[in-house]
């Protein structure tokens, strides 16, 4: 009875401690962070005067909303203008490491435009070879576009999508994409003109919130370990619990035993029954058995022992 109150408690803190598990892992399994509304980094109008360029940008936060009035102009390379956002500053403050893209999995961003058909999203990071501080052409751009409307429209992409643009790969005498993208280094996000922007004529687009997800890495690891530990003490009490029930078996078997090998050490001493009456007696049919069983507990066969004990 001891030994099934010890499943049935056992079973009960499995049942509230997955639940308990479950409950947290659904709650802090995913990372989130917000770029927009509420930007806590410095934004900045994004022109391409960097790579020789004279396309315009003037960006103004009216509430919730950064606007991007862009002027796409010809230049020495690709001509761009949107709006960036330092993610080497919070709060307009120097940050003091840079950012880590690589705890998050998903990019979404709501946005609008006015000819534009799409939207070019660009992250810089910083290479360890390649870039040099404060060289804006050296960090290393991991490109991807985004279709954009002449409505509010949230669109999600995989960070996977990003790649690093060939012209980039040629700058740096690279003849292919060296599979590197240092998330953990990025120091810039943009967004700037993409398909259907006009050169030489105004055009404009909105953000309406720039937000990242991604899987709690560390966190869900930590909490598998957890899980794994949960079970394996819920097994090993089931497995101690299994093993007190048959411990308690076999002494409750041994004392029953006893008993009878005392009763029949008796009926030996006081009467002249035979060996096979006196099994019967006690219970025991097999004759072989009872006398192993009676000279495991007293040494001796039962004859032996009425002739000592007569």
């Amino acid at each position: 009875m001891k030994t099934r109150k010890i499943r049935i408690i056992s079973v009960a803190a499995l049942v509230a401690l997955l639940g308990a598990w479950a409950a947290l892992f659904c709650t802090f399994k995913d990372n989130s962070l917000t770029f927009f509304p509420n930007l806590a980094y410095e934004a900045y109008a994004l022109t391409d005067a960097a790579s020789g360029g004279f396309s315009t940008s003037d960006i103004s936060l009216h509430g919730d909303t950064i606007s991007a009035k862009v002027n796409i102009r010809s230049g020495m390379a690709y001509p761009y203008a949107g709006v960036g956002v330092n993610l080497m500053s919070i709060d307009h403050r120097p940050a003091t490491s840079r950012f880590d893209f690589s705890k998050f999995d998903t990019i979404a961003v709501t946005a609008s435009a006015g000819r534009m058909k799409s939207l070019t999203l660009r992250i810089l990071t910083d290479d360890p070879e390649y870039s040099h501080e404060g060289e804006y052409l050296s960090y290393r751009p991991l490109l991807a576009t985004i279709p954009v409307e002449s409505k509010a429209n949230e669109v999600k992409l995989s960070l996977s999508s990003f790649a690093v643009p060939e012209r980039w790969l040629v700058m740096n005498g690279l003849d292919h994409d060296d599979g590197f993208t240092y998330w953990n280094r990025a120091i810039l996000f943009e967004i700037s003109n993409g398909e259907g922007a006009l050169r030489g004529i105004p055009d404009e687009f909105e953000i309406y919130s720039i937000r990242m997800y991604g899987q709690n890495r560390g966190f869900v690891n930590a909490m598998y370990i957890v899980l794994a530990f949960i079970i394996v003490v819920f097994l090993a009490s089931q497995v101690l619990a299994g093993r007190e029930g048959s411990r308690k078996k076999k002494d409750e078997k041994e004392k029953a035993t006893q008993k009878q090998m005392a009763e029949a050490a008796k009926l030996l001493k006081t009467t002249d029954r035979s060996v096979a009456e006196i099994a019967l007696a006690i219970g025991e049919k097999n004759v072989s058995a009872f006398e192993r069983k009676f000279r495991k507990e007293y040494g001796k066969k039962p004859l032996a022992y009425r002739r000592e004990n007569a």
